[in-house]
């Protein structure tokens, strides 16, 4: 089978969760198929729109770079015709028998539209709330949770612009955000997307209602969770520590909720525990301040220790030196990349109890939820740790399964198949 993968990014560029999810479903079908990457990339220094050929991993990979230079209005964001032309060379050269979408950020929709029109089947995996929220986490500037509504209206675009600093590369945007003409294409064309999608994969029964909430039939999106790589985490066994070692590990913006944790753990009045912070501040994002932000609210205090990027490949070293990971989301998130490897090391988490969170972390028995952004309530969960720590004899015996890459690409393959029959 001759297969073509569609994602945002891609490593070794970007390795957060969707992009690894991609990376892993390809890289395992690629044993036995031709499977192909087409991705963004984000390089000033390179001709813009250029798409660069090149392999990875023994996959052949399809870059084009895009850095917003020219955009100047929101629609770009969703729907770029330049894009679509040159994706329509790679289309024609890579002449795949099936399509799978995991992300169309900064590409275009518009995409959808002309693998259609060559009669090639596409799957799309939903990985977070894009396809109906601007800011793809159905959360509003003031953190809070956004219920929205079935279209994109005028709400969204003054939600992104309050978040938006106007210093940053979406300057020009913002001066374009009255567009009404902007909010009927993006309607006509989720429309569209629903009807040309042959199917939908949501990893959480969480995200997949939250689309049926919006409109999608419920006969065209199916609940499969992501596979992980079993073979990086076999045997991870944890490095002794007289303290309790609390983590983070992800992407350090706000609705990630780091300043909840912090706030939290700020409260702590002895050395029983440490706080490791993982992860990095994304550039070009609207919210230059916020690393600056959670390193003030962490102060002077030397039980909290912010230790910068990380490669994904080495999660489960990180995973050694964690004894409770803590995920203080405040947006309801799908099925979040690192709950998977907490389980598969036997880590603890404490969780906010929102989105697919809960369909993984179960409370009390391989973790513990919280009321999301409520830091007394987090203090309150990592106080019930310290006092009585979790066992790993316990974690064994309590914990979800998590789905195997093998057993993933068995159940992807059957879906392509079925679609292509």
């Amino acid at each position: 089978m001759n297969i073509l993968q569609i994602v945002h990014c891609f490593p070794p560029e970007s390795m957060t969760g969707s992009e690894i999810c991609a990376y892993n479903l390809s890289k395992r079908l690629s044993n036995d198929h031709k499977v192909s990457i087409f991705y963004r990339t984000n390089n000033r220094a390179e001709e813009e729109y250029r798409v660069t050929k090149d392999t990875y991993e023994g996959m052949d990979i399809y870059k084009i770079n895009n850095t917003l230079r020219d955009y100047s209005s929101l629609e770009n964001i969703y729907k770029n015709t330049t894009i679509e032309d040159r994706f329509l060379k790679v289309l024609d050269e890579v002449n795949p028998d099936i399509v799978h979408i995991h992300h169309l950020l900064f590409l275009s929709t518009g995409i959808i539209k002309e693998i259609k029109k060559r009669n090639i089947p596409i799957i799309f995996t939903l990985h977070d709330y894009w396809l109906i929220c601007p800011r793809g986490q159905l959360l509003k500037a003031n953190l809070n949770i956004c219920k929205g509504s079935a279209d994109i209206d005028n709400r969204c675009l003054r939600c992104l612009a309050s978040a938006v600093n106007l210093k940053n590369l979406f300057k020009k945007i913002c001066r374009f955000l009255v567009k009404r003409q902007f909010f009927q294409n993006a309607v006509l064309d989720l429309r569209a997307i629903y009807n040309n999608v042959d199917l939908f994969i949501a990893p959480s029964n969480f995200l997949r209602k939250k689309f049926i909430e919006f409109g999608l039939p419920p006969e065209k999106i199916i609940y499969s969770d992501n596979g992980m790589n079993l073979d990086l985490f076999k045997d991870v066994d944890k490095i002794k520590s007289d303290k309790i070692r609390l983590g983070f590990i992800g992407t350090l913006i706000p609705s990630k909720g780091v300043h909840v944790l912090i706030k939290a753990f700020n409260n702590i009045k002895n050395d029983k525990a440490i706080l490791k912070i993982y992860g990095k501040a994304p550039v070009n994002n609207g919210i230059f301040d916020y690393s600056h932000k959670i390193k003030r609210m962490a102060g002077h205090n030397k039980n909290i220790r912010f230790m910068g990027i990380f490669d994904n490949k080495d999660a489960a070293e990180i995973f050694r030196e964690i004894d409770v990971l803590i995920v203080p989301s405040l947006w309801e998130e799908n099925s979040p990349l690192v709950l998977h490897e907490a389980i598969l090391t036997k880590t603890p988490v404490i969780a906010s109890n929102l989105g697919g969170v809960s369909e993984l972390i179960e409370h009390t028995k391989n973790g513990l939820l919280f009321k999301a952004g409520d830091s007394v309530d987090l203090f309150a969960q990592i106080q019930k740790i310290l006092e009585i720590p979790y066992s790993a004899e316990k974690i064994k015996t309590q914990c979800v399964k998590i789905k195997d890459i093998e057993d993933n690409c068995k159940e992807i393959e059957n879906i392509y198949n079925g679609i292509l029959n």
